[in-house]
């Protein structure tokens, strides 16, 4: 994973993994009904400290969750939970299959909580704020590109063959 952190904030990330996919916003224990959301792996400490040392104005960095190891030995599980929430800016949402580009839009994006994933690029923007007197920063996905892995007859279908 590459990670690029740009001036306004946004953070750009290409070689991405993302873990628990609910682009669909489907109700369960763990998530209220609508609310779309992944999170992104994070599977190096350095990346975690420069999100971790990543504060905004009011001290308050990213939302990076950590468990610890299963085993002796073993890295902490970490990531960091971003939210999808559609606007009329954005996100925007690609599906590359094959040499076929498709944008995604509110409707069809659920589609990538089944497919199979070969790569993901994102950009994840950053929204800070106060309630009842306590400063959070929460991130939002901005945009995602997400190639899918196909078999050889879906490659032929796309033309890759």
């Amino acid at each position: 994973m590459n990670i690029t952190f740009k001036r306004n904030g946004i953070l750009e990330i290409n070689d991405a993994r993302i873990i628990y996919r609910n682009f669909e916003g489907r109700g369960d224990k763990y998530n209220r009904e609508g609310d779309r959301n992944f999170a992104l792996l994070i599977q190096d400490e350095d990346i975690k400290d420069q999100l971790i040392n990543d504060a905004n104005q009011y001290g308050v960095s990213w939302n990076v969750k950590i468990k610890p190891p299963r085993e002796d030995g073993d890295m902490p599980f970490m990531y960091l939970p971003v939210k999808v929430k559609f606007t009329d800016r954005g996100p925007n949402c690609y599906l590359q299959s094959g040499s076929n580009m498709t944008r995604l839009t509110e409707e069809t994006v659920s589609c990538l909580d089944d497919i199979e994933i070969q790569s993901v690029d994102l950009d994840i923007r950053p929204y800070d704020d106060v309630v009842n007197g306590k400063p959070f920063r929460a991130a939002y996905l901005h945009a995602i590109k997400v190639t899918q892995n196909i078999d050889r007859f879906a490659a032929a279908h796309y033309g890759n063959e």
